[in-house]
């Protein structure tokens, strides 16, 4: 039983100092006392199955892993509070930069339209239209540089394409005075690549079923 509170003790300090808290606020994360954690890595005592396992699950770890004697430094690990940090300051990097460019956006149009009042539809077109590819390709890049689940690629990868394609609508109408509501077809194809490049829509599901599999659905 010592050999195994010296073995906890170790791996503790390791995994602790190797996130950069002390032993108070190590303490504060997992809801204990400083004193009881101090003991912990003094070797004088050890958590029960319970509190081994709120441990375990802060620094991302088995029980096993805890309580087991290895040669080399336990190896670094990410954490569910690290996790959580990382997400809410991801998320918060992207709505300030949304914010960011929608003051921009806001901003140029209240000066294009205190210098050129008469010409409003050009200026909401080339502040609040023209920028919207941009704003989803940046949104787009953040969630591919951060890993963000395969669900938001695909909705802003989405966006940024059909926001192009209305980007090109409405200067095509400007220039010519003619709208021409068929560019929107080339947003089909472009979100079928998209869904194809991301496993959704398989090329088995685009290809007709041939006589042979009609009848053998029909026979069974």
């Amino acid at each position: 039983m010592e050999d195994l509170k010296v073995i906890f003790a170790q791996n503790l300090a390791i995994l602790r100092k190797q996130m950069k808290l002390t032993q108070v606020e190590f303490a504060e994360k997992i809801n204990y006392s400083d004193k009881a954690v101090s003991k912990w890595e003094r070797g004088e005592s050890i958590p029960d199955v319970c509190v081994l396992k709120g441990i375990a699950d802060f620094f991302g770890v088995t029980i096993d892993f805890l309580v087991t004697q290895r040669k080399e430094e336990p190896v670094q690990t990410t954490t569910k509070y690290e996790k959580t940090v990382k997400t809410k300051n991801r998320a918060l990097i992207s709505a300030i930069t949304v914010f960011a460019l929608a003051v921009c956006m806001i901003t140029v149009f209240v000066c294009l339209q205190s210098a050129f009042p008469e010409n409003i539809w050009g200026n909401v077109l080339s502040c609040f239209v023209c920028p919207l590819p941009v704003c989803f390709l940046v949104l787009f890049i953040f969630s591919t540089i951060w890993s963000y689940k395969k669900y938001l690629k695909i909705a802003f990868l989405s966006a940024f394409i059909w926001s192009l394609i209305l980007t090109a609508f409405f200067l095509i109408y400007l220039i010519s005075k003619t709208a021409y509501p068929l560019v929107f077809l080339v947003g089909i194809p472009s979100q079928i690549i998209i869904l194809m490049s991301y496993g959704i829509i398989g090329l088995k599901s685009l290809r007709p079923k041939n006589n042979d599999e009609n009848k053998d659905e029909n026979s069974k």
